[in-house]
């Protein structure tokens, strides 16, 4: 059975290296080819070497996340693939982890996510903003409920890969996708000790307007084929939401720290609005173009 890793690179060269050094001996150990498929930086060119035992697929500078994970996806030959982000660096055990999953008969597998620079507010507040609800403390789902999936740690087999990596290449963000995926019968396995962390520090303007990107592309996706009434019912749910998610945070990533969340929660109750006030923005607009 062949193994691809995927890497989706948008970031500078320093981060890049970061993620391939902490997958490159992990691959090697597994037998399995990494691929980083990298959108052309605006910055200083990539370093010579920089991407030595790894296979590059290039995507165009203007390419967005998904884009990017569709192309290194596409470009995969394992039987299996896993896929993570240049933002993120992989325990030291995170392939083999994540892999195992498969021996379930799952189609989809994924990992939780951690938070590698816990020792500052805004960063923390940026990992529960973005991965809060993929933490180390949420449980499994229920009887017959499927787990919430990031692309920043998840894998698929072949059968479903195909459809994945087309979805991701038409602009489509994960939790689409997997929604797909499981409407169509294939099955999710939560695989909590496979563990990604992020490895980015943050500016809460530049973030806040990450998250309002973010908010306002899910709702758009999202309300597409809703009528007016609906929209405007959820428009006005979105008032709610700066407080329900960081409950959220709370329960699947933060509750073995208190401290540490209590010192971040002004930048978390921020970082929220903005996506709250993206995806009403969203749901206003009417639905994707």
């Amino acid at each position: 059975m062949r193994l691809s890793v995927v890497l989706a690179s948008c970031r500078e060269s320093a981060i890049v290296a970061e993620a391939i050094a902490a997958l490159l001996p992990q691959c090697h150990e597994a037998g399995a080819e990494l691929i980083v498929a990298r959108s052309v930086p605006n910055g200083p060119a990539d370093p010579e070497g920089l991407f030595a035992g790894c296979r590059l697929v290039h995507c165009l500078a203007t390419a967005t996340i998904p884009e990017i994970r569709g192309a290194g996806l596409t470009g995969a030959t394992g039987d299996f693939v896993l896929l993570t982000e240049d933002n993120c660096v992989p325990r030291a055990n995170w392939v083999d982890r994540l892999f195992s999953g498969f021996d379930s008969g799952a189609e989809i597998v994924g990992g939780t996510m951690g938070n590698a620079h816990p020792d500052r507010a805004v960063d923390t507040a940026a990992y529960l903003a973005e991965y809060g609800f993929f933490g180390e403390a949420r449980t499994a789902p229920g009887t017959g409920a499927s787990p919430m999936v990031t692309g920043a740690n998840v894998g698929y087999r072949r059968s479903v890969m195909h459809e994945a990596a087309a979805w991701a290449s038409a602009g489509d963000w994960e939790g689409v996708i997997h929604h797909r995926l499981v409407a169509q019968g294939a099955r999710v396995l939560l695989v909590r000790d496979a563990v990604v962390d992020q490895n980015l520090h943050y500016q809460v303007g530049s973030f806040c307007r990450d998250r309002f990107s973010h908010g306002f592309e899910y709702a758009s996706v999202r309300s597409a084929e809703w009528g007016v009434s609906r929209r405007l019912t959820m428009t006005c749910a979105t008032v709610l939401l700066p407080l329900l998610l960081t409950w959220r945070a709370w329960q699947n990533a933060a509750r073995a720290s208190s401290t540490t969340f209590v010192r971040a929660l002004p930048c978390t109750l921020v970082f929220f609005t903005a996506w709250a006030v993206g995806e009403a923005a969203g749901y206003l607009r009417g639905g994707k173009e």
